[in-house]
């Protein structure tokens, strides 16, 4: 038989249905079942079974089959490197066998009666574990009545779709594995990792208190301490049951009910406010509190106690035993959502509401864990910073704060006992710092920082409508980086003239995994029909390295930033790919999108994309479907080797876009996460602004555009050698882009390039900023009334608001 069809429009539905699965189901029995109907009738098989591994990954067992004897469920267990499913298991790769009889690890189960079936595909269901640490917790496999020789375009949709599957699967093993006993509990927590005891926060002083956390989200804020009252006290609370126990049943069932409406009221709230891009966040909420495992232990402890108060504390505490006791985050955080949710079930049946009249003008919001209901709840006008005592800048909160421009710090240990409500604090979100009680000088410290940047934005405000042009005359586009709609508002208010690089990872990290072909074009649609006729250049993309989503197996890697990213990773999940080439495409019809390819480093890879670009606009053109037929294609030059080709590229390019983050680490082997070596990154050094220099001409030459993202672009001191080696746009996070405005309005440009090639001789950084301090000071800028301060701090690598740092 021949393989498998290609049918790109059935493919993005797959992948669509497969993500909704977590919605559509209440328990792993009905996830798996619902997982396997949907596989075989999607990949034309006659047969899909998953098979689920046991907590020491030592054997498989058959746990839901469409196709193979029902019965056989539960019954058919082979050790993993045992039959092709555990040979399949065991490489922990996907693979296929057209004559899978014929092949010597095939094992035959009578009970499965699976001797009809000739041909066989599997992969596995892998997810990330302790420390980024993979491990395989099952495999999905597809037979077929006749022989099938299936293509590797069939292989990988297969692998496409167990990639999809493995983290619901997951989610739904640790809502279900509670109720399996100390055993088994135990067992999970072996197999992901376990944590040690919290440490014990010191006793703090009375005055200047310091308490340190990760930089979030950042800026300056000074003001009261306001302690998030979401979390009810379960071991002091009055609650009288009903002594008719029938009426508690209903209490509870009602408190439930009224908990799941709350979560998709304010799940269509947070798209209102935020966008469909963090409405998904209460997916996994929702999909808990109807979770056939949690309502069966709340029914279980109600009818042995009586008390809904009791059943509820009891089993939110044993999941909290469980999902505590996990040290990695990712699977800690499923613990943190069933929290969350058990609090709003408390909540209604005390007929607790929560209000925010007690939340000042400028306070700071302290809380256990930044949650994205906090910001759709609170009065955020009112809200000056969030500190919170978990987490960490990757959560789903901590983008909301980054969103709204919120100043925040994560993973604070100790702030909830050692901060009093009302005491004032300063929040340092660029270092990530808290002090609680400052001293008079300390606090007038921070707030001479805090007011040099509220005057410097005032007055860089009032250049929003002013076009970004040299005296001289010559224009420099400034666009903003982006990545959800949310950042849209932010474009707009800073005056930004497009979105120079729109990172759609932040869908799939937000997601935790690929994004549907749907979920992107209802994002890049909005995006480009907002900005139009401004700019939007989409970025296809850029995962894996410090951007990892837990079923891609990137986690293993030695060198990551070298390894399975960006554009390579794509390019070995051509289904995932081509989702998002049909999504940008479409909104494509606007007439104001580019497409960008990250870390291209070889002519084969863009050679490659522009060929899957093309089929998809013939099959988009078959379908009827309107884009934009010249999309421009183009490449980020942000490895060495790109922009040493760079003229050969520029002849397969429509556009170059210069990542100077990725550039600079690459040219000078420095990983600036790396704090031994992080003062050697430096996008100054005259090797990162020969690559530039040499990628500007080759773009030139080649008569096509070129821009500049990453934080370079939003680096004072890197502004006027930019402009002086011809950069035709810069586009950097948007609150700079009034900074950059004035500074670029300020220069002569040929005086800037003439520096720009006293910069190219320079023998050190040290010479390089030498040169751009000089030009800012002859522009009169570092002396200007309102900016001067601002500037000078700035250039000696701090400021205000950390929106631009010379390093």
């Amino acid at each position: 038989m021949p393989a498998i069809p290609d049918r790109s429009a059935e493919r993005g539905a797959l992948i669509a249905d497969i993500a909704g699965i977590a919605s559509r189901s209440h328990d792993l029995r009905e996830t798996l079942d619902n997982v396997v109907d949907l596989v075989a009738k999607r990949l034309d098989a006659d047969v899909c079974s998953v098979y689920l591994t046991s907590p020491d990954r030592s054997a498989l067992t058959l746990s839901a089959t469409m196709g193979l004897d029902k019965s056989s469920v539960g019954q058919v267990r082979l050790a993993t490197g045992e039959g092709l499913v555990g040979h399949v298991a065991a490489r922990g790769e996907p693979e296929a066998f057209a004559q899978a009889q014929q092949h010597p690890a095939y094992r035959y189960f009578p009970e499965t009666r699976e001797e009809q079936f000739a041909s066989l595909a599997a992969a596995p269901l892998k997810v990330r574990g302790l420390s980024g640490r993979g491990f395989t917790i099952g495999v999905l496999v597809v037979q077929t009545r006749e022989e099938r020789h299936f293509g590797e375009a069939d292989v990988d949709l297969l692998e496409t779709c167990a990639q999809l599957i493995a983290p619901v699967v997951m989610n739904a093993q640790l809502l279900s594995v509670v109720a399996g006993g100390e055993e088994r509990r135990s067992r999970l927590i072996e197999e992901i990792g376990s944590e040690g005891a919290a440490p014990v926060p010191a006793r703090r002083p009375e005055r200047n208190a310091m308490l340190k956390g990760i930089a979030t989200s950042r800026g300056i804020a000074i003001g009261p301490v306001y302690f998030l009252g979401d979390a009810v006290d379960l071991e002091h609370v009055d609650y009288s049951p009903s002594q008719d126990a029938e009426q508690e049943k209903r209490d509870l069932q009602n408190a439930l009910e009224e908990a799941r409406r709350e979560l998709q009221d304010l799940r269509e709230d947070v798209t209102q406010r935020f966008g469909p891009d963090f409405a998904a966040v209460f997916h996994t909420h929702i999909q808990i509190l109807e979770d056939k495992g949690f309502v069966q232990k709340l029914e279980k402890e109600i009818a042995r106690t009586g008390n809904a108060l009791e059943s509820l504390k009891r089993v939110l505490a044993e999941y909290e035993r469980t999902f505590g006791a996990i040290d990695d985050p990712y699977f800690r955080e499923r613990g943190v959502d069933v929290q969350d949710v058990g609090q709003r079930v408390v909540a209604r049946l005390l007929g607790v509401r929560h209000h925010d009249q007690q939340l000042t003008d400028g306070a700071i919001v302290v809380a256990s864990a930044l949650l994205p209901a906090h910001f759709a709840t609170l009065d955020v006008e009112k809200v000056a910073a969030v500190v919170s005592e978990h987490g960490g800048p990757t959560s789903h909160g901590a983008i909301f704060a980054r969103a709204l421009e919120i100043p925040a710090v994560t993973g604070v240990t100790g702030i909830l006992a050692a901060a009093r409500a009302g005491e004032i604090a300063i929040v340092d979100g660029d270092a990530g710092r808290v002090t609680l009680s400052p001293d008079d000088a300390v606090r007038t410290t921070y707030a001479k920082a805090q007011q040099r940047a509220l005057v410097a934005v005032e007055h860089l405000d009032a250049l929003a409508e002013r076009p970004a042009e040299t005296r001289d005359g010559h224009r420099v586009r400034l666009t903003a980086n982006a990545g959800l709609l949310s950042d849209l508002r932010l474009v707009e208010r800073h005056g930004a003239e497009g979105i120079g690089l729109f990172r759609t990872e932040l869908l799939a990290l937000v997601h935790r995994g690929f994004p549907t072909e749907e979920e992107q074009e209802k994002l890049y649609e909005q995006v480009a029909g907002t900005m139009k006729p401004r700019p939007v250049t989409i970025r296809t993309l850029d995962l894996g390295g410090d951007k990892a989503i837990p079923q891609l197996g990137t986690e293993l890697e030695a060198n990551p930033q070298l390894g399975w990213r960006s554009i390579r990773l794509s390019l070995s999940h051509l289904d995932a790919f081509r989702a998002q080439l049909r999504a940008v495409l479409r909104a494509s019809a606007h007439g104001n999108v580019r497409l960008l390819i990250p870390m291209v480093s070889s002519i084969d890879e863009i050679r490659r994309v522009r060929e899957l670009v093309q089929q998809t606009k013939r099959e988009l053109a078959i379908a009827g479907i309107a884009f934009d037929p010249k999309l421009p294609v183009g490449i980020m030059i942000e490895v060495p080797a790109a922009a040493v080709i760079a003229d050969v590229f520029a002849r397969e390019c429509d556009f170059f876009s210069i990542g100077t983050n990725d550039l600079t680490q690459y040219a000078l082997a420095v990983d600036r996460g790396n704090e031994r070596v992080a003062h050697l990154y430096d996008p100054l050094h005259p090797a990162v602004l020969a690559l530039i220099d040499r990628s500007v001409r080759a773009a030139r030459k080649a008569g096509i555009g070129i821009s500049l993202c990453g934080e370079m672009a939003s680096n004072p001191l890197a502004v006027p050698i930019l402009v002086g080696l011809g950069l035709e746009e810069l586009s950097g996070v948007a609150s700079a882009v009034p900074l950059v405005k004035e500074i670029v309005r300020a220069l002569d440009s040929a005086a800037a390039a003439d520096d720009a090639r006293r910069a190219l001789e320079a023998a050190t950084v040290g010479e390089v900023r030498a040169i751009a301090a000089a030009r800012l000071a002859e522009a009169g800028l570092l002396e200007h009334p309102d900016l001067g301060e601002f500037l000078r701090s700035a250039v000696q690598g701090t400021n205000g608001n950390g929106a631009a740092r010379a390093q």
